[in-house]
Formats: structure tokens, sequence, C-alpha cells
């Protein structure tokens, strides 16, 4: 493990972990804890800024790594997608699709519904963080993409609870 928080990293080696302290974008550290040896590298850092350049070091130099990167958000999702980071996750996103779940069923949807109305919103988002990609850089065309995206989505749940009503 690498951290920049000193007493994050007298903590985890109270533990047994080897950890080594410092800035996981220096080329050099990455060197001394053997990045060239491992095969995955996970970076989990708060700031995305600090993730990018992590994310690009790591790419360039040690190309073998399956990287595994938090995103604060789609923007950093897009960044990262620009480096060919293999596996994304939003801070927040998974927590969001939750708390979603538990107000369907606090609004009386049983527990079925209200995870097949998770499901739809989680694939429509997941589709369109894919299709945005290409113009996440212009900012009008994303703006468009994200207006018929929630159109499309509204749609589709009003499709859904008027099936529900005829049943």
């Amino acid at each position: 493990a690498l951290d920049n928080d000193p007493a994050q990293v007298d903590f985890m080696r109270r533990f047994g972990n080897v950890v080594f302290y410092g800035d996981a974008a220096r080329l050099e550290l990455l060197r001394a804890a053997q990045a060239d040896k491992a095969e995955i590298f996970v970076i989990a850092t708060e700031d995305p800024e600090a993730n990018l350049r992590t994310a690009r070091l790591l790419k360039r130099h040690f190309p073998q790594l399956k990287v595994f990167a938090r995103a604060r958000n789609r923007q950093h999702v897009f960044r990262l997608m620009d480096l060919d980071v293999g596996y994304i996750v939003r801070d927040t996103y998974f927590s969001s699709l939750e708390l979603a779940r538990g107000v369907f069923e606090a609004l009386g949807y049983d527990r079925r519904a209200a995870d097949g109305y998770v499901q739809q919103f989680r694939e429509h988002d997941e589709r369109l963080l894919r299709e945005q990609y290409p113009v996440y850089d212009d900012a009008a065309a994303l703006l468009q993409s994200a207006q018929e995206a929630r159109a499309d989505l509204e749609q589709l749940f009003r499709a859904d609870i008027g099936r529900g009503e005829d049943d």
C-alpha cells in the first residue's frame, strides 16, 4: 500500500501491512514499492487530480498493471477512461442506488419492484455513460445528451408504471 498520510501509514503498519509513505504519483516511490512486480494497482485517494496523475504514470511505466480506480463523478470517470483505466467505480454511485431503493420501498413499492426500478436506472445510466464518453468535452453535446437521456428515462418509468397499473 502507498499512502501520503503518515497517521494512516502508521495505523496500517500496526496491523502488519507493508505500507510505503509518499505520493503514489512519484515514479521513484512506485519503483521502491515494486509496482513492476504487481498485477493490480488500486487508486483510491480523495483527490481526482492525484488519481489521474497516478493512473497516467502507471499506464506509461507499468503497462502490465491492471488499474482499478475510484472516481469522484462522471467527468472524473471520463478522464480515467481516457487513460484506459480498466475498472472504475464512482464514489457515491452505489450508495445513491441503495438510497433510491429505500425511497421506493418507503413509498410503498415492494422490494422486487424497487429492485427493478433501480436496475433499470443503473442500466440506463451505464449505457448513457458509454454514449456520452465521446462527447464529454463538448458542453453543448453533453447537455443535449443529458436532456434526451432524462426524457428517455422518464418515458421508461412512466411506461413501466402504466404496465403495473394494468396488471
